[in-house]
């Protein structure tokens, strides 16, 4: 049986990807991230280590001697990790010397050419779950109104340009003002900030990079994020085709409509 390697980080992707490329014959060898990554993951693979976030050299070594050669990041690492309860070692820290600015693209594409450095390929994090990317459209049985479609266009060509900047990806818009944009606190908590600022009735617009790695870092949308969207009483979600992971999108489509919130997929720019 072939074998990937799997470097999990938080939220459920990581468990999907799990279940699926098991469902393709493979063995999942997973380097599982202290304090991020469900412990349900255990249950899903075919063997585990965990790890501080700063222990790269254990992780490629786990890799090697599990003698995987093609592996995929999923999921995300909670930013506020880096300050708070990082451990760096030698490799890690050989990583920051390697690149200008601590940002998240420059960080993850150095963390990939270091996996790469020792022979293990990087695939696209969407391997075996392409569905998870969907098509343009409108997902909900509630439209976005007039009013909403002007935010979803403004939010999204700003969000684009502090993607590009990597800020964030994700901007909370109201009456075309932008409210709150996401930086290191991440999507939850700059919705909740921006809905305070516009008293509620907001639209969040989620975007990629407009240079996209497919390897990482991809963009998310699950029951969590509809669980804040309905405590900001948000009224609009917008977000990429082919960039957006949806995740549980039955339940997502069945929680907003039941909040009477609208979700479009909107065009790849």
């Amino acid at each position: 049986m072939s074998r990937i390697g799997l470097l999990a980080g938080c939220g459920r992707f990581p468990l999907y990807f799990a279940k699926a490329a098991r469902k393709s014959g493979y063995e999942v060898i997973t380097a599982a991230i202290e304090d991020e990554t469900s412990k349900e993951i255990e249950n899903l693979v075919d063997q585990i280590q965990w790890f501080n976030i700063g222990s790269l050299q254990s992780m490629i070594d786990m890799f090697v001697k599990a003698g995987i050669d093609k592996m995929v990041m999923a999921g995300g690492v909670t930013k506020t990790l880096m300050f708070e309860k990082i451990h760096p070692d030698a490799r890690f820290l050989k990583v920051f010397s390697k690149i200008k600015n601590n940002n998240d693209d420059a960080i993850l594409k150095q963390l990939c050419e270091e996996f790469e450095l020792e022979g293990i390929h990087v695939c696209d994090s969407t391997l075996f779950l392409s569905v998870l990317l969907p098509e343009k459209g409108v997902l909900t049985k509630r439209q976005p109104t007039p009013e909403e479609e002007q935010d979803i266009e403004y939010g999204h060509k700003i969000a684009k340009e502090i993607a590009g900047l990597d800020i964030g990806q994700t901007v909370v818009v109201k009456n075309r003002v932008i409210l709150a944009v996401e930086a290191i606190e991440g999507t939850n908590k700059a919705i909740m900030r921006g809905s305070e600022l516009g008293n509620g009735d907001i639209t969040v617009v989620k975007v990629a990079r407009p240079t996209q790695d497919m390897r990482y870092d991809i963009p998310a949308v699950g029951i969590e994020t509809i669980n804040t969207l309905k405590k900001a009483k948000a009224k609009c979600l917008a977000f990429e085709e082919g960039k957006t992971l949806l995740l549980d999108r039955e339940e997502v489509i069945r929680m907003a409509d039941e909040a009477g919130i609208a979700i479009k997929v909107v065009d790849k720019r």
